[in-house]
Parts: C-alpha cells; sequence; structure tokens
C-alpha cells in the first residue's frame, strides 16, 4: 500500500538519526583508538624504565655483596681483636685509662699494646689477634707494660724459628727465664742460642726448651750459663738423647757432681778432679769432664766404667760418655758459636718465611691488620645499633604479659599481612606488561 507523507516524513527522520549516532559512534571508536595507542605506549615506557631498573640491580649485586662482605670481614676480624685485647687488659687486672711507664715516657697501657699487637701482626708471621694472645700470656706470667713490650718481639722469634704456637713459646721464654733467673732484658740472648744450637746440632728449638725446662733451676749453676747450657744438650742431641730425656740426664749429672755420694767424692779426690774452684763457685762442664778424661787416660775401659759408675748414676751413663767424649777443643768450638748467636732467631725466623707460603702468611697477616683498622671505624656504629637493640629488648622484657600477649597478636597479623602485600606488589609490578599488551 501507499505511505502517507506523515510516515515518510518520520523514516527520514530516523534515517538522519541513525547517521548521527554512527558518525558518534565514529568519534568515539577514533577517539578509543587514540587512547589505547597512548595506554600501549605509557605501558611500553614503564616495562622498558622497570627492565632498566631491574638490570642496574642485578649489576650492582656483586658490588653490594662484596662491600657487605667487606664490612663484615672487617668488623668481625676487628672485635675478635677486641675481644683479645679485652682478655689482656683482664688478666693486668687494669682499666683502659691505666697508665704505665715504656722507654721513660708515661703512655696509656691498653694504647700501647694494642699498637705493638698491630705492629707486630703487621712484619711478622703472626696475626694482630695472635701478637694479642702472645700479650696474654706474658700478663699471666706476671710481666709488666715494658717487660711485655720488651719479650714480645723475642717470643714471636722463638716461635717462628722454632714451628711453635704462641702459647707454647711464651711459656717456654717465661718460665725458661724465671727457673734460671734470668732478666727480661737477657731473653733475646737466650732464644738466639737455641736458634744457634737448633741449627748447629741435631735438635730443635721446641726439643732444647725442653730440655732447659726440665733442668730449671739446676742449671743455674753452670758456669758458662745459657751458651754451656745449649752447648752440653746440643752434644747430647747428636748422641740422640733429646728434649726432657736430655734435659732429665743433663740435670742429674750436675746433681752428682755438685753433691757427689761419700764414694763419689772419694773418687774425684783420688783422681785429682775439683768440681769447684777456689771461690766455691762451680766450674765449667767442659773443665770438669775434661779433667776427669785426663784422669781416667791410659785405663782400661772397665776401669773408666768403674769410675763413672761411682761418680754419676748408671741410668745417665750413656748421657755422660756422650759428654766426655766431646771434652776440649770440640766442646769450645761449639760453646763459642753458640755463645756468638746474636740475631740468630731472626734469621732462622726470616729463613722460615723466604718461600712463596712464607709470603703469602706475612701478607694474610698484613691483611688481617688492614682489617682492623677498616673494622675499628665501624665498630662504633655496629656497637651503637647494639646497643639500641638492647635496650628495645630490654623495654619489651620490662612489660608486664598483657602487653607483651597484645604484641605477639599484632606480630602474627602482620607476619599474615606480608605475603599478601608481596602479591599485590607482584600485581602492580605487572601493570606495565598488561598495558603494553591491551
Amino acid at each position: 500500500g501507499e505511505i502517507s507523507q506523515s510516515q515518510y516524513d518520520a523514516l527520514q527522520r530516523e534515517i538522519i538519526e541513525t547517521e548521527q549516532q554512527l558518525k558518534a559512534l565514529e568519534k568515539q571508536a577514533n577517539e578509543s583508538s587514540v587512547a589505547l595507542q597512548k595506554i600501549a605506549a605509557t605501558g611500553e615506557r614503564l616495562k622498558s624504565t622497570g627492565d632498566t631498573i631491574a638490570s642496574a640491580g642485578e649489576k650492582m649485586l656483586p658490588v653490594t655483596a662484596a662491600i657487605t662482605g667487606l664490612g663484615t670481614a672487617a668488623v668481625t676480624t676487628a672485635a675478635t681483636f677486641e675481644s683479645s685485647m679485652s682478655q689482656v687488659q683482664a688478666t693486668m687486672g687494669i682499666t683502659k685509662d691505666a697508665m704505665s711507664e715504656v722507654d721513660g715516657q708515661s703512655v696509656n697501657t691498653m694504647d700501647t699494646l694494642s699498637a705493638l699487637a698491630k705492629k707486630m701482626g703487621a712484619e711478622t708471621a703472626f696475626s694482630a689477634s695472635q701478637c694479642a694472645e702472645a700479650l696474654n700470656y706474658l700478663a699471666l706470667a706476671g710481666y709488666d707494660t715494658q717487660q711485655m713490650v720488651d719479650t714480645l718481639p723475642t717470643v714471636l722469634n722463638l716461635a717462628a724459628a722454632g714451628s711453635m704456637d704462641l702459647a707454647s713459646a711464651s711459656d717456654m721464654v717465661t718460665d725458661a727465664m724465671s727457673a734460671l733467673g734470668m732478666g727480661v732484658e737477657q731473653a733475646g740472648t737466650m732464644v738466639d742460642q737455641m736458634a744457634k744450637t737448633a741449627s748447629s746440632t741435631n735438635t730443635s728449638v721446641a726439643q732444647l726448651g725442653e730440655g732447659i725446662l726440665t733442668i730449671g733451676a739446676t742449671a743455674k749453676s753452670i758456669k758458662g750459663g745459657t751458651a754451656e747450657l745449649n752447648t752440653a744438650l746440643g752434644i747430647l742431641a747428636n748422641n740422640g738423647i733429646k728434649g726432657a730425656e736430655g734435659g732429665t740426664h743433663l740435670r742429674n749429672v750436675i746433681l752428682s757432681l755438685q753433691s757427689p755420694t761419700d764414694k763419689a767424692a772419694a773418687s774425684l779426690k783420688e783422681l785429682g778432679v775439683s768440681v769447684y774452684d777456689s771461690e766455691g763457685n762451680m766450674r765449667s762442664l767442659n773443665d770438669i769432664l775434661g779433667d776427669l778424661n785426663t784422669s781416667m787416660s791410659g785405663m782400661t775401659s772397665a776401669d773408666k766404667q768403674n769410675i763413672i759408675s761411682t761418680i754419676f748414676n748408671k741410668t745417665d751413663l750413656a748421657s755422660v760418655n756422650a759428654l766426655l767424649a766431646n771434652t776440649g777443643t770440640a766442646w769450645d768450638e761449639l760453646q763459642s758459636s753458640i755463645a756468638d748467636s746474636g740475631g740468630a732467631a731472626q734469621q732462622m725466623a726470616d729463613t722460615q718465611l723466604d718461600n712463596l707460603s712464607g709470603q703469602l702468611t706475612i701478607l694474610k697477616s698484613a691483611l688481617e691488620g688492614l682489617a682492623i683498622s677498616i673494622g675499628e671505624l665501624l665498630l662504633p656504629y655496629i656497637k651503637a645499633i647494639v646497643s639500641g637493640i638492647q635496650g628495645f629488648v630490654d623495654w619489651l622484657n620490662s612489660l608486664d604479659e598483657g602487653v607483651k600477649k597484645v604484641i605477639v597478636t599484632v606480630g602474627l597479623i602482620a607476619a599474615a599481612v606480608g605475603p599478601v602485600l608481596i602479591v599485590i606488589g607482584k600485581v602492580m609490578s605487572s601493570v606495565g606488561t598488561i598495558m603494553t599488551t591491551v
């Protein structure tokens, strides 16, 4: 059928409205496309920036780890050294402000000893912490600051020359000097003579030390002092009688001569052998035994052994025969060599370190010194942090039970929230990628 004019006009209006709606949709589509492009670009930039930051962070990780490791090692080393020096202070029974006289000057005791330990640690095969331990051994022996300053280098030389630990070297020096009635100023001479004897005879520094400590105060009466003592121990060592065993036999020989039995005294008198000089002092072992050798010349072996058995203990006959066989020129030459031994311990210690292993040992000691110097700069800050934490812990401990329960509850909530926050963080970090793919 036919449409009316009014229907036609209504159709035209709908066509126009539809065109207008389509144009509006087209405009919106264009605007949306531009917006999406901007969103994508922004997402790309976010992703790029994030990747850059992540890459930089990964590159910084080795540096961060190295710095953290260095700081941790430095603080740990410095703390160990500080603890060792605190032990020295406790052993001496002094305060940090205590003063001492060293080389004629009034100085802070602990500062002086700390500086000495660091200096020796940098210059020898022993670390600063080990030197601090050696100082503690000297403090245990009752040494004062001046004596410790004078004796520590000697102890280190003895330990290095004899491949000994510092505890043994310290005890050997202090005990031997006490037993022999020697002053601190004689320590270097004694150690040099031990080193020279070890290099000249079939024994070691440690074995000589054992021998000397075994003889103890009996050796005080020996005319030639530590040079003669080391000579006799060296001769015994050349005959397989070493260490404490050699010391025991030599002590017995000396006692047999000093306090002979009636039969022994009569035998010595008959042979014309004098143990003491006109002033009542014991003659040198080389002179006494040399005279005994001379007085028995021409006798049969059986007669000689009978006389020796009368004067000395039967258990010491092997040692006596070894000493008698080396009297005269051989004894004098060895003793002269031992007496002229200045610097022998240092030379032996240097020789021990004159190789790659020794150089690495010295380097290790020097690095520890560096670590201590760095760590000492950090320690005040670490102590402040620790003190703050300790204060917080003390405060928590002082709270009543009710408050503590509340804190525990809050802590549990925080522990639960933590993983949730991690998930949220990961979601947010993915926004850049999502925006890029829209």
